[in-house]
């Protein structure tokens, strides 16, 4: 009975890896390399990245496979659908279906126009918060401001 538990565990150990290669994001860049242990891509210019509707366009990025998470910086372009987030940092958490925007970040979707120093923008929910120096088409707005991108109006 031992040993059937000690074999199960490590076949659940081989197929785990590729069970969370199944949705993995697709990656290239000038300079790409990868650690198979750890399933961590470290990615340096011209930096794309895919996911399931989501693109991150960046200068660099560590990509790690198995927790499905990104850090992005440099150049920064999410792009899902109609909308983009610009900025200079972007950290993707695939289990919140969240990307955290930071520093100098801009977002547009058709005319509208919000910069911000910081955002985030969930793709399940389609809510984009920002927070700290808003303006929406150049006019400023006060505390954290949300926008729905399905009914494209603010909360």
């Amino acid at each position: 009975m031992k040993k059937i538990l000690i074999l199960v565990s490590l076949l659940l150990a081989l197929l785990l890896p590729a069970l969370c290669l199944a949705a993995r994001p697709e990656v290239s860049a000038d300079n790409t390399q990868f650690d198979p242990l750890t399933g961590i891509y470290q990615l340096d210019g011209n930096v794309t990245v895919r996911l399931p509707g989501q693109v991150i366009v960046a200068d660099h990025a560590t990509v790690h496979m198995y927790q499905l998470t990104v850090q992005a910086s440099g150049n920064v372009h999410l792009s899902d659908s109609d909308i983009s987030f610009y900025c200079d940092q972007v950290n993707v958490i695939g289990n919140e279906s969240t990307a955290y925007c930071s520093s100098n970040c801009r977002f547009t979707e058709g005319d509208t126009r919000i910069n911000a120093n910081t955002g985030s923008f969930n793709w399940d929910s389609k809510l984009a918060t920002f927070t700290g120096g808003v303006t929406v088409n150049g006019a400023a707005r006060e505390g954290t401001v949300t926008y729905n991108v399905i009914n494209r109006q603010f909360q």
